[in-house]
């Protein structure tokens, strides 16, 4: 007998592996040569031949492996590329690359976050700390005003700070070399403050007919018809007087100098309140005295 060698199989390339496992699964015949072969059953056209070519439709059993194959191919990765080809290219690490790329718009929100919570903590801080230091300040005036308090109780002995009853005084001027010397044996007189603020009005109304160019005429028009006290003292050596308050009220010590070698003539109307009892030691001085004729000016608050 004699052998005819068999030709041996050719060997597929990957590439040609590859193509028939994409015929097997969606049933495409190699030997057609069609437009588009990819959806089994319908009419397909070849632009580059002419004519038409029918494709017989597969039977329903291919029909149903078919799709089970294609469902098949999704699962292990398989899909189709906007190009029409298969794209069996694994998605995980395209998500992952999407993921990287969102993680650094995360950190900026997360780093604008922490930015934004501690601003807001920083504002919050400087409201507590303004509102503790008014809280500060307000403790410090109100012990700034008691040590005043009990400073002028320190600094004006006690024999200076007249009971609820009575009120203290001394009349202490400066002499030719401007030291400051105290002056005996002058007449003081308390009034009731409300007599007095009536009678410097009433004399008002009438200083058109006194020189206003001459203070010691101006001071005596202002003495003249003046109502009688309720208590008049002098001044001791050292210069201090000193009057029982009849009822809780405001007063007016009132006293007047006049020069002996000169003629000038100095006038006061010193108004305490005896309600108050730092106010009830009252110095008469030059700072005190009257400076201008006018009722609403010549009063002056005592200290």
């Amino acid at each position: 007998m004699i052998k005819v060698a068999q030709p041996k199989p050719k060997k597929m390339s990957a590439l040609a592996r590859g193509r028939a496992f994409v015929n097997r699964i969606y049933g495409i015949d190699p030997s057609r040569k069609t437009g588009d072969s990819r959806i089994p059953g319908k009419r397909q056209t070849n632009i580059q031949e002419k004519g038409l070519l029918q494709l017989a439709p597969l039977p329903e059993t291919d029909l149903l492996q078919t799709e089970e194959l294609h469902r098949n191919a999704k699962t292990i990765g398989f899909s189709r590329a906007p190009d029409g080809k298969m794209d069996t290219t694994d998605p995980k690490p395209r998500r992952l690359a999407a993921m990287r790329g969102l993680i650094p718009w995360l950190v900026l929100g997360a780093a604008l976050a922490i930015v934004a919570a501690g601003t807001t903590l920083w504002a919050l801080k400087l409201t507590v700390d303004v509102s503790d230091l008014k809280k500060n300040l307000a403790a410090a005036a109100a012990e700034n005003s008691e040590l005043k308090k009990n400073y002028q109780n320190v600094f004006f002995s006690a024999r200076e700070v007249a009971a609820a009853d009575q009120v203290r005084g001394r009349i202490i001027l400066r002499d030719a070399t401007q030291k400051r010397v105290p002056l005996p044996g002058i007449q003081v007189r308390l009034y009731p403050r409300a007599e007095i603020e009536a009678h410097l009005s009433a004399r008002y109304a009438s200083i058109a007919e006194v020189d206003g160019n001459d203070p010691a005429l101006l001071s005596l028009h202002f003495l003249k018809n003046i109502p009688s006290p309720i208590e008049v003292a002098s001044t001791n050596s050292d210069g201090r007087f000193e009057f029982k308050i009849p009822a809780p009220g405001e007063y007016v010590i009132q006293t007047s100098i006049r020069s002996a070698k000169t003629g000038a003539m100095r006038l006061w109307f010193v108004a305490f309140d005896s309600r108050d009892p730092m106010n009830t030691a009252v110095d008469i001085t030059e700072s005190n005295a009257v400076q201008q004729f006018n009722p609403l000016l010549m009063l002056v608050d005592g200290r």
